[in-house]
């Protein structure tokens, strides 16, 4: 998807710390993303930049790159007849072809592979191609569990525009001087942020009409999609919960896959860095880390909370993202502690400052690397089904995993079974230490080498 300013998260981490080891390891390897894109003439692969030693290719009037949804989903599968795809691929050699996301990847490209007889890897790392806005949850906060073939993704994308794909055009080619302008806007913008959110979401409910022709073109869409996966000759899932969705919408019967669980390369084993305790000045530090968002389950987790702290006082949540949109008044400080957003050098000391993590994801979320790396520091978590990283977790030895219901009584049990006896969580961080760490950037390259050799060598 492309380096920082373009694009940021787990799953640019993960794919820049893979190549780059996989350099180290003495391979050949070249990145690849969707680069500028303004839908008229060919579409061609062209040398970007050098980045952290890897080479960087751009691939010009791709197909578009929208995080926000789509509002057209013709301009998303329009065939790319006129490219030098081929011409790359032969030029450089390329003997596997690894995609780590569908957003802004043409067909044609694969197409070529295959020609060529390129071996060909998809790593589900989100759920483009099967959801236009890559989450599988709905404009009202509630998962997706059937979207009618795709007619249904017309009232989740109805406001959807092309500003971010102007805007990535813009970081592509002017990355500095757009980010400037955009602080700058925010700043302003923030104030009436808060003030005007509540109405515009009430707003945009109200508004939803759906679009029939608009809607035929999602089923399109997800045909399209649906091919380009059916035609990898193999995939690798990062977890259980991204294998499960995904077989609600391919055949994975006719398919080649493996489930492999991501690392990125500061995930060291520092389970006895830290001097773990459960109880910190006499309470349970509770800790939760990422958006303050519905998906991620926060209000959920801060309303569980706010009926737990009427029978139970012995607890604090140090809570780590981006608060500027919410009113902090509406929060309890002795009990609700808000921090802004975090880099990785602060880990040591925020979860030295931790007793459990929480991971409450109303989403299905693919993965979850926040939980591994609390588990690489020896704190114990509690993860909803829906988190990926729940494949990591022993239930009830090296944290615990919860069902999902309407009024969250499991979360609530379990917190509540916590705070009546801490020292569940003491027993939980000796079982992690005791157990074998075999999660680090290395030992998870080795796995993927293999699986290349194997592909190679048609043993699949």
């Amino acid at each position: 998807m492309g380096f920082p300013p373009v694009h940021y998260g787990g799953l640019m981490v993960y794919a820049t710390d893979l190549s780059k080891e996989q350099l180290k390891m003495g391979h050949n390897v070249i990145m690849l993303m969707p680069g500028i894109y303004n839908g008229k003439g060919k579409s061609k692969i062209k040398f970007f930049k050098v980045q952290e030693k890897l080479p960087v290719y751009q691939i010009i009037n791709s197909h578009p790159v929208n995080l926000s949804g789509i509002g057209n989903p013709s301009d998303f599968i329009k065939e790319k007849k006129e490219n030098n795809y081929r011409d790359f691929l032969k030029k450089n050699n390329i003997e596997i072809l690894h995609v780590h996301s569908l957003m802004g990847f043409p067909k044609e490209l694969l197409d070529e592979a295959k020609n060529l007889g390129i071996k060909t890897i998809f790593s589900a790392h989100d759920y483009f191609g099967l959801c236009p806005k890559y989450r599988l949850f709905k404009y009202d906060g509630t998962l997706c569990n059937d979207f009618n073939e795709g007619k249904s993704c017309v009232l989740c994308n109805y406001e959807a525009s092309n500003r971010a794909i102007k805007s990535r055009n813009l970081l592509i080619v002017f990355p500095l001087g757009y980010r400037i302008l955009r602080k700058t806007y925010q700043l302003f913008k923030r104030s009436s942020r808060q003030s005007k959110k509540e109405y515009a979401e009430k707003k945009y409910y109200q508004k939803l009409v759906f679009n029939e022709n608009k809607a035929i073109k999602f089923v399109e869409f997800r045909r399209y999609y649906i091919k380009i996966l059916e035609s990898f000759d193999f995939i690798i899932f990062n977890s259980s919960v991204t294998k499960n969705e995904f077989s609600k919408y391919i055949n994975l019967n006719k398919l080649k896959y493996k489930i492999l669980p991501v690392t990125h390369s500061s995930i060291k084993d520092n389970r006895n860095v830290i001097n773990y305790k459960p109880l910190i000045n006499g309470k349970v530090n509770f800790l939760f880390m990422g958006g303050l968002v519905k998906g991620k389950g926060f209000y959920d987790l801060v309303s569980i909370l706010n009926e737990i702290k009427k029978t139970h006082t012995n607890w604090q949540i140090n809570i780590y993202g981006n608060y500027s949109g919410i009113n902090l008044d509406n929060f309890d400080n002795n009990f609700f502690k808000f921090y802004s957003k975090y880099s990785y050098k602060d880990l040591i000391d925020i979860f030295s400052n931790s007793s459990v993590l929480i991971i409450p994801s109303k989403w299905k979320e693919t993965f979850g690397l926040i939980g591994l790396e609390a588990f690489s520091y020896g704190i114990p978590v509690i993860a909803s089904e829906n988190v990926g990283f729940s494949d990591l977790l022993e239930d009830g030895k090296t944290g615990f995993i919860y069902k999902e219901d309407s009024e969250n009584e499991h979360l609530k049990k379990i917190i509540i079974a916590i705070l009546e006896n801490p020292y569940l969580l003491q027993e939980m961080n000796k079982e992690i230490k005791r157990i074998g760490f075999k999660y680090t950037l290395k030992h998870h390259v080795n796995e993927i080498i293999l699986c290349y050799k194997n592909l190679l060598e048609e043993k699949l």
